[in-house]
């Protein structure tokens, strides 16, 4: 369901600004320091109850103002709003307080592709493994329950490993462990060939050119000839030397290969940049078919990522959609868009 009213007061460099979008692509178009980025990192402070372009909300909150709030109404009538000051966070959904980011992250599902999602393809496993875990909560009900049960096992795990604790505690922790975890790898693994499914049919869709075949695969956390169960007690004794679980799906990866080779290093970095583009449009399918809100997207300055092809083939794939989209830029959009001039932190619809 998209956004069809936006409140902003408080954020970085932008004026008090209220916004009635557009259900299709949004393009907030001015010149570099604006404040166009400052609206996209608005709706996700909503969302996700903080920035994606800094850990601290003291650096979101503009100077002289005690709070950033952000408040906005989908098109169904639900109502959202966030309010954020250095040291503590308040929400409302529908006019009843909620302290819950869960809540918020569910009703307005969104995708944000920025100029450093080439970190999905060349960063670390977390990446990979927090992409997963973000379409799993909103596609599968049981997910969050059970991951939240394997980070708490977990920790008593590592807690026990650490201070030497008997076998005992080891035994009787090991049994949830395992049971979390296998239902996590499980869940995982499924979803990641629905992505490699979908980014397949996306990469023909859209004409991206890539140096060969994707591949995706799910690796867990432990050798595979061994089951988790199997993995955990042949490692107690090494684990008890080193403190922590070294088997689990908190070591798990997806893995992205390409001809047959690592992602990461057979693409260059505009591949790496189409590749994360193709991952997360697949993530948005995804949640555009089984979330129980339809999601946004985010698409921050895509002309400087982008060549001239690439881009008219994306904007092509986003027009024909039914997804609302935000796309920041420096020039405006083509005819048909909602455009939206940005200036000196004032944002003004173009009529």
């Amino acid at each position: 369901m998209s956004i069809d009213w936006l409140s902003v007061r408080g954020l970085r460099n932008l004026e008090a600004l209220e916004l009635r979008p557009a259900s299709g692509i949004n393009w907030l178009h001015g010149a570099n320091g604006a404040g166009k980025t400052s609206v996209l990192e608005a709706i996700y402070l909503l969302a996700r109850g903080r920035s994606f372009r800094t850990a601290s909300i003291s650096g979101v909150i503009q100077h002289g103002c005690d709070a950033v709030s952000v408040v906005a109404r989908r098109g169904d009538g639900c109502t959202l709003g966030v309010e954020r000051q250095p040291k503590s966070w308040r929400g409302r959904i529908d006019g009843r307080d909620c302290q819950r980011v869960s809540e918020f992250a569910a009703r307005l599902p969104l995708v944000l592709i920025e100029p450093d999602s080439h970190r999905l393809v060349d960063g670390g496993p977390d990446q990979r493994r927090q992409y997963l875990d973000w379409l799993l909560f909103h596609v599968e009900h049981s997910y969050l329950v059970t991951w939240q049960r394997y980070a708490r096992v977990l920790r008593q795990r590592n807690a026990a490993l650490k201070s030497g604790a008997d076998d005992r505690v080891l035994d009787a922790l090991e049994p949830e462990f395992v049971q979390a975890g296998e239902a996590i790898n499980r869940l995982r693994a499924a979803q990641a060939e629905k992505v490699g499914q979908l980014a397949g049919d996306l990469v023909d869709r859209l004409g991206f050119a890539l140096p060969g075949q994707l591949g995706f695969r799910y690796r867990p956390g432990h050798p595979s000839d061994l089951t988790l169960q199997q993995a955990v007690s042949e490692s107690r004794a090494r684990e008890r030397e080193r403190g922590f679980s070294r088997c689990g799906p908190h070591r798990a990866e997806l893995v992205l290969t390409c001809a047959g080779h690592p992602a990461a290093s057979e693409m260059s970095r505009g591949q790496q940049k189409l590749l994360a583009i193709v991952l997360q449009l697949a993530g948005l399918d995804l949640l555009a078919g089984h979330a129980a809100w339809a999601p946004l997207l985010l698409l921050d300055d895509p002309v400087s990522e982008l060549d001239q092809r690439h881009l008219d083939r994306l904007l092509d794939w986003l027009e024909d959609g039914e997804i609302q989209c935000w796309v920041t830029a420096t020039a405006p959009g083509r005819d048909g868009m909602a455009m939206f001039h940005v200036e000196q932190g004032r944002v003004r619809p173009m009529l």
